[in-house]
């Protein structure tokens, strides 16, 4: 059995996708760049271009209005290298009483130990727009 270490940019993410869960604001602000740039897919109210730490900030306060405080995220695996990091994850929602989940692949660029940009690419973009609809 080969046991391989993982990349620290792959760990980064991990307390990064951690502290989210938590709120914990304190540490998000550490580990994400102040001119961060997220690339949100779909045609729903959470879709756009999200440039800047505060405005992600305000994304996120956005994201539990819109997903009534449901919204979870899941790590099936995360990849890393010196500039970029995929994770495979599964994220979901309640809406009106039905839970709704999607796979996502996410592509980041991380620089000096933050994050720096992210792509969603939800498999199934149908579903995807339904859970922020």
């Amino acid at each position: 059995m080969i046991t391989r270490m993982e990349h620290p940019n792959a760990t980064l993410y991990r307390r990064t996708a951690q502290a989210f869960r938590d709120g914990n604001m304190e540490a998000l602000r550490d580990l994400i760049a102040d001119d961060i740039a997220w690339h949100v897919p779909g045609a729903n109210r959470m879709a756009g271009e999200v440039r800047g730490r505060e405005a992600l900030f305000v994304w996120f306060g956005r994201l539990r209005e819109v997903t009534g405080g449901t919204f979870t995220l899941e790590e099936h695996d995360v990849l890393g290298n010196a500039e970029h990091v995929i994770a495979l994850s599964l994220m979901g929602a309640v809406r009106d009483g039905i839970p709704i989940s999607v796979q996502v692949i996410s592509v980041f660029h991380y620089r000096e130990g933050r994050q720096h940009e992210r792509w969603f690419h939800p498999v199934d973009l149908t579903a995807w727009d339904r859970m922020f609809a």
